[in-house]
C-alpha cells in the first residue's frame, strides 16, 4: 500500500513538472524591435570671408604703424598711394588726387596725365606753393623712348606734394581730392604729406599703377 502510494505521488509530480514546463514553453514570446536611428549630419557651409582690397582707401589718411617705407605704390584707378616695409607690411594708406588728364600714363609735356611706371626718389623738400614735394625720377628710360618713338617731349618735373597754400589748414581736402587737379603730380593732404614724409628717404621706390 505504502508503494502503491509513494508511486501515486511521484506520478503526480511528474505530470506537474512537465504540465510548468509545457506551460513555460507555451508563453507567447514578446519580440522588441528597436528601430535602426538615422543619423542627419548637417552640411555647414561656411561663407567665404570678403576679401579686403589693401589698395581701398578708408579714409583720407590712414596711419596703421610707423616704420621705414621701402615702397612707395599709387593704384591711379583707386586714387589711392601706400607705403609698404621691407616685410610687405602697410605703413599708411591715403587717397590722393592726380593729374586732370588722369586716364592712361604721360606722354607728352602739358597732357597733365600721371605717369605709370617705376621710379626713384630724386629729392625730398619744401615747397612754398605745395607745402612739401617729393620729386619723383620721371621720365625714366621707358618713358624717354616712348615719347621719342611718339615724337614727343616727355616732360618732367613730376611730384608727389600736397595743398596750395588756401588749403594748408586742411578745411578743403575733401573738396580737393574729389577732383583731379593737379598738372600731371600726385597730390595729397598736408597731414598725409607729413606721415609720408616720416617713412621715407632716398631709397624708397616709387610705383604708379594705372
Amino acid at each position: 500500500m505504502k508503494l502503491s502510494f509513494t508511486l501515486l505521488i511521484m506520478i503526480l509530480i511528474f505530470f506537474t513538472a512537465c504540465s510548468q514546463n509545457k506551460i513555460e514553453l507555451e508563453e507567447p514570446r514578446v519580440e522588441i524591435i528597436i528601430p535602426e536611428l538615422t543619423i542627419i549630419e548637417e552640411e555647414i557651409i561656411e561663407e567665404p570671408l570678403p576679401e579686403i582690397d589693401i589698395f581701398e582707401w578708408q579714409q583720407n589718411d590712414e596711419f596703421l604703424q610707423d616704420g621705414k617705407a621701402t615702397r612707395l605704390v599709387v593704384v591711379k584707378s583707386k586714387r589711392v598711394l601706400v607705403l609698404f616695409n621691407k616685410d610687405g607690411d602697410i605703413l599708411s594708406r591715403h587717397r590722393v588726387s592726380l593729374g586732370e588728364n588722369p586716364l592712361g600714363t604721360k606722354l607728352k609735356q602739358g597732357d597733365k596725365k600721371t605717369p605709370e611706371g617705376t621710379y626713384s626718389i630724386r629729392d625730398i623738400r619744401h615747397d612754398p606753393k605745395y607745402y612739401k614735394e617729393i620729386l619723383i625720377s620721371y621720365p625714366n628710360s621707358m618713358d624717354k623712348k616712348r615719347s621719342r618713338d611718339l615724337g614727343f617731349n616727355p616732360g618732367g618735373g613730376i611730384t608727389f606734394h600736397a595743398q596750395v597754400p588756401w588749403n594748408w589748414n586742411g578745411n578743403g581736402d575733401n573738396y580737393t581730392l574729389n577732383h583731379d587737379w593737379t598738372n600731371g603730380c600726385v597730390s595729397m593732404t598736408n597731414y598725409g604729406m607729413d606721415i609720408v614724409w616720416n617713412m621715407i628717404d632716398m631709397d624708397t621706390i616709387i610705383e604708379i599703377r594705372e
